[in-house]
């Protein structure tokens, strides 16, 4: 059957829809199938490209900061979050879970006609082989990224092997094929490490240079450990940490270079980055920037913020309540000056003002913010600068292996691992853990400093807040009726045990797919 590469199929959702409209601008007109549209390299690079692009989307930041305690209700609030994510509102409709199926099967369904057609086009001569192989290591390693994702937000336990994750999309699917049940985690992962393995023979047979902005070496290493330390299995998550760490030639940010990280991204390429998305100027919308996830022209206190840092992860980082101009020279550890604007208005006495939403403005500066100037890196205009968007950072390789080093009740390995980061940050050393709940709890707190607003905490206390005894941790000031005007009464904490720790199967996919089960509680 030929394919149209520029129709859309309704067959478990967004699964097994063809390429866009965008991809055949360079071809010729009548190129309407794949056969004939994906002849050359040059061809299915174009597609790579478009896959990632379908990926590069703030969604899993935002939910995740806004669903947790990384964020408070801003003063330019106009309602965002209000009825959903902030109060843990949750459907088979919501945003949230919606996206992050959808954008990961649209990019499945691109990757897996990379895969295919890069095996198929006869190269022009041995570059042109080593570029198609590279490209279809790339596409592998990306196809793992978006099954990790899927399993990991969609399966009610990550560590069993007979739970539900999704769909496995190894293939490309026929418009036929509607009707496709969810697939156990144990398929899912044989699937991550079959892809992850083949892209580093392919990376390791090439010698293919480092880029963080494509799929590497260093990435499918980096995502080998983070399945692994999903599973459970944490021999295999030090073991593929450890190969980040000794083999990637990259280096932990020190604290200036952690700002133009988070700011300016012109860090070093041996700092710190092991894989982002990239953004260019041209790109730059409202809609699609990061920094527009949580304000709506620029991270300052001008900005109209109508997310804020929460006050309970401000407290971690300025405990005695510095005003917001002086933390990032006042603060030694860099992360509270990157996460806390210098325009922010820091209230003392917040627990009991009567105006708590506008006499304690906590501006999240992370992405595209300033170290201690008011005016931002970033902007919402035409051409203007927006940040790219980390996916895995150096960082989270030791705070796998402060987990293994939990797991094995090896405390001082604990302190060992997370004292490289706190050095790199200039933050104060850990303590000696005695317990492993103790452990896994400083763990949790250290990740919470470390990814806060990258997209982290919602899976962070899916995975360990139960072991940690640790949940939902907002100040109760963050739900005053000072704070914003929530309706049916002000919101409580969410409980650990909650069934809202998996994501629903949207209901897009139900409507189309009769066979697939939707996970407890929905």
């Amino acid at each position: 059957m030929k394919k149209l590469i520029n129709s859309v199929v309704l067959a478990s959702t967004i699964l097994f829809v063809s390429c866009g409209n965008d991809v055949l601008e360079p071809y010729t007109p009548g190129s309407l199938t794949e056969e004939v549209a994906l002849t050359t390299s040059d061809d299915v690079n174009r597609l790579l490209n478009f896959s990632y692009n379908q990926l590069t989307n703030r969604t899993e930041a935002v939910f995740a900061s806004v669903f947790t305690d990384e964020v408070g209700i801003g003063y330019a609030n106009g309602g965002q979050g209000l009825n959903s994510e902030w109060v843990f509102f949750m459907n088979t409709a919501q945003p949230g879970p919606v996206t992050l199926w959808n954008m990961n099967y649209f990019a499945l369904a691109r990757l897996n006609r990379v895969i295919k057609y890069a095996d198929e086009i006869t190269p022009l001569n041995a570059n042109d082989a080593a570029r198609l192989k590279n490209m279809k290591a790339e596409a592998l390693v990306m196809r793992a990224y978006c099954h990790l994702r899927i399993l990991s937000y969609f399966s009610p336990n990550p560590k069993d092997d007979n739970a539900l994750a999704g769909i496995l999309a190894n293939k490309i699917f026929l418009p036929q094929e509607k009707q496709n049940p969810r697939a156990k985690n144990a398929e899912f992962y044989t699937l991550i490490h079959q892809d992850l393995d083949a892209a580093i023979a392919t990376f390791t047979a090439n010698n293919t240079v480092f880029n963080p902005v494509y799929a590497n070496i260093n990435f499918a290493r980096g995502l080998k450990a983070r399945a692994y330390m999903f599973k459970g299995d944490y021999t295999n998550a030090e073991k593929w940490a450890d190969e980040v760490i000794t083999k990637s030639g990259l280096t932990l940010a020190n604290p200036a270079q952690y700002r133009q990280m988070f700011f300016s991204d012109n860090q070093p390429s041996t700092v710190e980055v092991i894989f982002k998305f990239k953004r260019t100027n041209n790109q730059n919308s409202q809609a699609t920037n990061l920094h527009n996830g949580w304000s709506s022209i620029a991270p300052n206190f001008a900005g109209s913020p109508f997310y804020e840092v929460g006050r309970s992860l401000h407290n971690l980082l300025n405990p005695t309540n510095i005003s917001g101009a002086n933390i990032a020279t006042q603060i030694p550890d860099v992360r509270a000056g990157v996460i806390i604007a210098p325009t922010s208005v820091v209230n003392p006495n917040y627990a009991t003002s009567s105006d708590f939403r506008n006499s304690d403005v906590l501006v999240i500066n992370k992405h595209g913010g300033t170290f201690s100037e008011a005016s931002t890196a970033v902007s919402t205009a035409t051409n203007a600068f927006n940040n790219d968007l980390k996916i895995m950072r150096l960082s989270e390789m030791y705070l796998i292996k402060a987990e293994a080093r939990a797991e094995a009740s090896d405390f001082p390995g604990v302190v060992t691992a997370l004292k490289f980061i706190t050095d790199a940050r200039g933050a104060a050393a850990p303590t000696l853990p005695t317990s492993k709940a103790e452990a896994f709890a400083q763990i949790l707190t250290e990740r919470r400093k470390e990814l806060a607003f990258e997209g982290f905490r919602y899976l962070d206390l899916k995975r360990l807040g139960a072991i940690a005894g640790v949940s939902v941790n907002r100040d109760p000031a963050d739900y005053s009726s000072s704070s914003a005007n929530f309706p049916g009464a002000n919101p409580s904490n969410l409980p650990i045990n909650s069934y809202k720790w998996t994501l629903p199967i949207p209901q897009d996919e139900l409507n189309v797919n009769p066979n697939i089960q939707q996970n407890p509680g929905y």
